[in-house]
């Protein structure tokens, strides 16, 4: 019933986020587009997360489902409405490419410790107390680290932006009338399937393929080591953008987990090496392409908004943002799916067809994902010299409807 009511409830949540844009968008304020949505929808954010682990009704109450769907509902539209326009201020607070590198770079190591930090804190303090002290501490920690973030832009953020005055349905027609968008954004909900049926496919992987008694250990184990990769690898993914571009080191992180994820097929049956060693190595060498998925689009991204910019004449990253994010929640609902259609072709010691079989699949829908990208052709600096020079259209787009 719990796994009906989050499957529902974000396919619902994944609605809003366009909406959301549109609005901060064309919002006028003294304090400029987005921060007031930050500032006010915050606290929203960090109160219903608490909430969330107060049922009223005891342990097991089929009222307990209604309860968590409503506040779940709400928790996820408080979220988008703090975090959607506190990620488009990426482009307006960073204009350079090698700025927009650095800072998305900072929010990815940042969203890793935070990650360490829950994983590790959120277990021991539903040890030392229970689920509501966790829920509690841990809105607190988003609640103030939150406005850290929004402190730290409270001065760089723009304050006189031209608002972006037209419908909600032109607004998203023209974000998906842009030929680069349309050719960035496939590629990203594909890399992110890819991506989240290996996730999903590790705990099967360690209880089934390296027969490990502390499954929950191992699988933590090998977690840390693709996150240890992934921390490593950008620091060169960093210095590749900066000499070859984003455009290339994207191609080349897709094409890289197009070539590697097959090759899980063969882990923990290689002859004389232990098992365990085996997924140790193959773990970290999977860190490596998934750091670019989360370094890379957010910069991407701010380039193609300035792309529109240049055909529209209007800033409205908080679309663009908010149209991804849309594309990923439906996306990342295809990763369970088709995990759970190819764990049908065996998912036992004894029959592994379908365990073994997972890799390759995700090759394959991460090459999909490359040979799509192909046609983006936007530099990494968007000026409208380099934009004519790679041979793109910049002519102006109705500005209303």
């Amino acid at each position: 019933l719990i796994a009906v009511v989050l499957t529902v409830g974000r396919i619902i949540e994944a609605l809003d986020d366009p909406v959301i844009g549109w609005w901060s968008d064309r919002t006028q304020s003294r304090w400029g587009r987005r921060i007031p949505f930050v500032l006010f929808s915050t606290p929203f954010y960090a109160l219903f997360f608490a909430f969330l682990w107060f049922t009223p009704w005891g342990d097991a109450h089929a009222m307990n489902a209604v309860y968590v769907f409503v506040v779940l509902e709400l928790f996820f539209l408080a979220n988008t409405l703090s975090g959607g326009p506190y990620e488009s201020l990426l482009p307006e607070i960073a204009r350079s490419h090698r700025d927009r590198m650095s800072v998305v770079a900072w929010q990815f190591y940042f969203g890793i410790l935070g990650a360490v930090l829950g994983l590790v804190l959120t277990g021991l303090m539903k040890d030392a107390f229970d689920f509501k002290v966790m829920g509690v501490v841990v809105a607190g920690f988003g609640l103030t680290f939150r406005y850290v973030g929004l402190a730290g832009i409270w001065r760089v953020a723009p304050r006189v932006t031209q608002t972006a005055q037209i419908g909600l349905k032109t607004a998203f027609r023209h974000t998906l009338g842009n030929s680069q968008f349309l050719y960035f954004i496939p590629t990203f909900v594909l890399f992110q399937v890819s991506v989240g049926i290996v996730i999903g496919w590790m705990p099967f992987m360690v209880a089934e393929v390296l027969e490990e008694r502390n499954g929950g250990s191992v699988t933590s184990l090998l977690t840390g080591v693709a996150l240890v990769a992934m921390v490593i690898s950008v620091f060169v993914l960093l210095r590749l953008s900066n000499s070859r571009g984003k455009r290339w080191v994207y191609s080349a992180c897709l094409l890289g987990t197009a070539v590697y994820m097959p090759l899980l097929f063969f882990l923990g049956f290689i002859p004389g090496v232990p098992k365990l060693a085996q997924a140790i190595v193959m773990a970290f060498l999977a860190g490596v392409p998934m750091a670019g998925v989360n370094l890379l689009p957010k910069a991407i991204t701010a380039d193609i908004t300035d792309y529109d910019e240049l055909r529209t004449g209007l800033r409205r990253e908080g679309m663009f943002y908010a149209t991804q994010n849309l594309f990923e929640k439906i996306g990342s609902s295809l990763s369970p799916l088709l995990l759970a259609l190819v764990l049908l072709l065996g998912e036992t010691t004894e029959d592994n067809l379908g365990l073994r079989l997972a890799g390759p699949l995700a090759g394959v829908i991460a090459f999909f994902g490359f040979w799509l990208f192909r046609g983006y052709r936007l530099p990494s600096t968007v000026t409208r010299e380099t934009v004519q020079a790679a041979g793109l259209d910049v002519d102006t787009s109705p500005r209303s409807g």
